[in-house]
C-alpha cells in the first residue's frame, strides 16, 4: 500500500493558505454586517411608512430574515477574529512573513531532493 506522502512545503502551505482564508472570511464578513446594518435601517423606515398591517407584516418579516443574515456574518467575522488579530500584532506578523519565506525555502529543497539530479564529477 503506497500512501502519498505529504511534504513540509505542502503542510506549510495548506496552513498559510487557511490564515488568508480567514482574513477573507473575517473581512468579507465584516462587509457583509455592515450593509446589513443599512439594509436593516431601510426596513425600518419601511415599516414605519408602512400602509396597513399587511405590509408591516410583510416588512417585518423580511426584517427578520435580514437580521438572521446580519447575525450569520457577524457571527463568522467572530469566528475568525482571533486569528486575524493575532497574526495583525507585529509578533504575529512577523511571524507568518517568516513562515512564507520558510515555504519559498523549502520549495526549493523539496525541489532538488526530488527532482532529477545528476552527479558532476570532481576530477576528469
Amino acid at each position: 500500500m503506497t500512501e502519498k506522502i505529504r511534504t513540509p512545503a505542502q503542510q506549510l502551505e495548506e496552513f498559510l493558505n487557511f490564515i488568508d482564508q480567514c482574513y477573507a472570511d473575517y473581512q468579507s464578513s465584516q462587509a457583509a454586517a455592515g450593509q446589513e446594518d443599512k439594509r436593516l435601517q431601510d426596513l425600518l423606515h419601511e415599516m414605519e411608512f408602512a400602509k396597513d398591517k399587511a405590509e408591516r407584516n410583510r416588512v417585518a418579516t423580511k426584517l427578520q430574515n435580514r437580521r438572521r443574515e446580519r447575525r450569520r456574518n457577524k457571527d463568522m467575522v467572530k469566528l475568525n477574529e482571533q486569528v486575524v488579530r493575532f497574526f495583525d500584532e507585529k509578533a504575529g506578523r512577523d511571524t507568518l512573513n517568516r513562515m512564507r519565506q520558510l515555504l519559498g525555502r523549502q520549495r526549493k529543497e523539496e525541489e532538488y531532493l526530488f527532482g532529477e539530479r545528476e552527479y558532476k564529477p570532481r576530477v576528469k
